[in-house]
């Protein structure tokens, strides 16, 4: 599978959780729910191939509890979506900095071929 076919993948799985709409791309403006693959690293395996590791990024709400509450609720979801397309190595709640804030995201990191 080609990268820009991977990233569709990741943007299909993340649709089909309720709750989350998946892009390939980070969309503007993001919302809570929104979700994107951003490629992490490419490294070699065995012969020709290689490992790729994503950084997948899903927006929080932007009140502490409701976005602990939110993980609660959809991780195990996220997880069985995303696995169809990759392994799934971690989810960690993160904050990103954005146009000068910081914003709530859970931060999946998956690893394929």
């Amino acid at each position: 599978m080609s990268l820009p076919g991977t990233r569709q993948e990741i943007a299909d799985a993340l649709s089909t959780v309720d709750g989350v709409r998946g892009y390939v791309k980070r969309p503007k403006p993001s919302k809570p729910g929104d979700g994107w693959p951003l490629l992490s690293s490419l490294e070699r395996a065995g012969g020709l191939s290689f490992t790729v590791t994503w950084r997948v990024l899903i927006l929080l709400p932007q009140d502490e509890v409701l976005a602990s509450e939110w993980v609660d609720a959809h991780h195990e979801d996220l997880v069985d979506a995303l696995e169809r397309v990759a392994y799934v190595d971690r989810l960690e709640p993160v904050r990103l900095e954005a146009d000068n804030s910081a914003q709530y995201a859970l931060q999946i990191t998956m690893r394929g071929e």
